[in-house]
């Protein structure tokens, strides 16, 4: 029947090596393989074709580090109390790793993780050039601040755009090479029990920089621009303040 069938079926489930990619304010549409006629991403495309897209998942917060803090255990940020960029994930509700590592598994991280510290049991046994919050406090501006408050100064969302080079292209460049040496190491070497490797990338989080060689991929001529929003129309203060702070005021 049915439930002797699926218990057949977990029966012949066997634990194997897992590799998790993750990069930073990257849209899911934003990929060859999901369509769009623009962005070019082969080898992201190349993953795809031999794997399966979630075509359907979304995150559990639309902010950078709770959104971390469920991804690491799979809870709302409201079960957690992860709410903000000054609440990183210390490991105190248990995550992923920490199962997959009870269950004998390895589990690495590379780069970027957003959490407190390096030394919290975050479910991993190594935690590779790990890019963590601030001082293990993260940004408590971004709790308190008056969104509808005149900005301070220009954003670097507004101001670093363009042609050019930061410091999380090279940082990426390192986790790639890590990664890639980690894989190899594996390889060479099998290890006696499954390993699960998290690399995680900055890019393409701003600065909205990019070296000339990618943007010379595009033209940007033919680029279309963002969806006019229309005049005469009522903002939030909120959505105001977003675009005072993003030199984008004109349009009020």
């Amino acid at each position: 029947d049915e439930q002797q069938s699926e218990c057949l079926f977990m029966a012949d489930l066997k634990p194997t090596n897992l590799l998790i990619n993750m990069s930073d304010e990257h849209q899911a549409r934003a990929m060859g393989c999901a369509g769009h006629d623009i962005v070019k991403t082969p080898n992201l495309d190349r993953l795809a074709a031999r794997g399966t897209r979630f075509t359907n998942a979304y995150t559990n917060c639309p902010i950078c580090v709770p959104a971390r803090a469920s991804f690491a255990t799979g809870q709302y940020v409201n079960n957690i109390g992860n709410w903000t960029h000054a609440h990183p994930y210390e490991g105190a509700v248990e995550a992923w790793g920490h199962k997959l590592m009870a269950a004998g598994h390895r589990c690495d991280s590379i780069g970027k993780l957003h959490y407190r510290f390096e030394t919290d049991p975050c479910g991993f046994e190594q935690m590779i050039v790990p890019l963590n919050v601030v001082g293990g406090i993260g940004a408590i501006r971004h709790a308190v601040k008056d969104p509808t408050a005149p900005p301070l100064k220009s954003s670097r969302m507004a101001t670093e755009i363009g042609p050019g080079d930061s410091s999380y292209q090279g940082y990426d460049e390192d986790i790639t090479e890590r990664t890639c040496n980690w894989l190899r190491e594996m390889a060479a070497s099998p290890p006696d029990k499954p390993w699960t490797l998290f690399s995680s990338f900055v890019c393409p989080h701003y600065p909205l920089v990019a070296r000339q060689e990618f943007l010379d991929l595009y033209d940007v001529d033919a680029k279309p621009w963002p969806k006019d929003f229309g005049e005469n129309k009522t903002y939030h203060p909120w959505f105001r303040a977003l675009c005072a702070n993003t030199n984008d005021a004109s349009r009020f």
